[in-house]
């Protein structure tokens, strides 16, 4: 009894015992903010918003978790952390995961070192970059584990008031997204001139599909033709997980419809009811 004792005793301690902060500090510089689901993952579907800096990524998150998250200022590098967001859940456990990650910087420069190695990815991923003199790096590296191990659907945002003659960085990151094997739906932010983005994405086998999504405009339309382009992108038990989350989606949707009518309706009776 005393040895079941004494063992229940360490048992606790050692659950009881926090991790120092200066490691947990190292931890949460290497993986972000993300917290390890423990759901079952083939009932998540996991979309990965990647772009060059200051494209408009945590503004879209905005948009699709109807709330706010994040930090948006103009200017580069204000998300350095990968962060997991619950877009929605069904009521049978499937759940649409949304990841906002650092923006990709001194891409170019990163794509030649890549091209000289054997194993592009690899390589990359398993370099330590200072946080200090290499930070560009540092954040790309955050993005782009997050896409080989989690990722099903890269959403790649595109400011599309640039001019993609003049965006030097596009060929750099598509072949960084290419290397990485996933498909990739290219969401064309601010609407400017998206015609002109059409052409040069084409080029890239690893462009699945393009996409007008203004990351300020709150429109259903919009958001069940993203959730149309992302089901085509997923195959097996993914898509059937994806089907009924599209499902509930709507649903939702639908009943944010119905009780929004129901307010407008009671205050045009009322105000009839005044006269």
């Amino acid at each position: 009894v005393l040895a079941a004792v004494a063992s229940f005793d360490i048992l606790r301690l050692r659950r009881s015992v926090a991790m120092p902060p200066t490691l947990a500090g190292h931890a949460q510089s290497l993986f972000g903010d993300a917290r390890l689901r423990r759901d079952v993952p083939s009932r998540i579907v996991n979309l990965s918003l990647i772009s060059h800096t200051n494209a408009g990524k945590t503004t879209l998150a905005r948009t699709l978790l109807r709330r706010d998250v994040g930090e948006v200022r103009d200017a580069p590098h204000v998300t350095t952390r990968v962060t997991a967001y619950e877009l929605i859940a069904t009521p049978d456990g499937d759940v649409l995961q949304l990841w906002d990650t650092p923006g990709f910087s001194g891409t170019e420069r990163l794509a030649e070192r890549l091209a000289g190695s054997g194993n592009p990815v690899g390589w990359l991923l398993s370099q330590a970059w200072d946080r200090v003199v290499d930070r560009d790096f540092l954040l790309s590296q955050r993005a782009m584990r997050n896409v080989r191990d989690t990722t099903d659907v890269v959403l790649y945002v595109v400011d599309a008031t640039d001019d993609p003659a003049a965006a030097g960085y596009l060929d750099a990151e598509m072949k960084i997204l290419g290397w990485m094997g996933k498909p990739v739906l290219v969401l064309l932010n601010q609407l400017g001139a998206a015609r002109a983005w059409e052409a040069p994405l084409a080029r890239y086998a690893c462009v699945r599909a393009v996409l007008a999504f203004d990351a300020f405009a709150r429109c259903w339309v919009q958001e069940h033709a993203l959730l149309e382009q992302i089901a085509a992108l997923l195959v097996g038990e993914k898509q059937r997980v994806f089907d009924r989350i599209a499902t509930r989606w709507r649903e939702r949707n639908e009943d944010v419809f119905r009780r929004s009518m129901g307010v407008l309706a009671a205050q045009l009776a009322a105000a009839a009811l005044d006269v």
